[in-house]
């Protein structure tokens, strides 16, 4: 099965913004910065005496958490997107085929096969299949790729079913 599309980077920044609340990492990151900013009101302020300025602190310092890591996160888009070219293969057309051997991708820039059993994880995540190769490496497939509905169906369905049959794993 067969699909060539044109990845770009607004499909970088969907594709990104549909997986972060998915992560678990996203929610670890806030509660680490959160109590960085914790810590640092403790240590500028001391500790809060009343159950109001607890109430404060720990609500204030829950929204740092959250911000700083949109912040994080912004950064780290930003830096992507400008590393991101058609010449080192992140962009422009890609030929993404599945088969019982694996996954494989072929651009301008490079082509390879990840085996099933080598691939992370293959789920959906908005309007995108991700091939999740290693911890921030992705491989995606916009579900406007195909000319209909059904066709992106039929290949996640094929997708899932390979990756599963090769670590033997149901994923509901």
């Amino acid at each position: 099965m067969k699909v060539i599309t044109n990845i770009s980077k607004i499909d970088l920044i969907c594709f990104n913004l549909a997986l972060l609340p998915t992560l678990r990492s996203t929610y670890v990151s806030i509660l680490i910065v959160a109590m960085f900013v914790f810590g640092f009101i403790c240590c500028k302020n001391g500790f809060p005496q009343t159950q109001n300025n607890w109430i404060a602190i720990l609500v204030g310092s829950l929204g740092g958490g959250f911000f700083g890591v949109l912040f994080g996160v912004a950064v780290s888009m930003i830096s992507i997107l400008l590393m991101s070219s058609s010449k080192n293969g992140v962009l422009g057309e890609h030929e993404y085929t599945i088969s019982l051997e694996g996954f494989h991708e072929k651009t301008s820039a490079n082509e390879g096969l990840s085996n099933w059993s080598g691939i992370t994880k293959v789920k959906v995540a908005g309007s995108y299949l991700l091939f999740q190769i290693s911890g921030y490496l992705f491989h995606i497939v916009p579900a406007r790729s195909f000319n209909a509905k059904e066709d992106f169906n039929e290949f996640v369905s094929s997708s899932m079913e390979y990756w599963q049959n090769a670590h033997n794993k149901r994923v509901n």
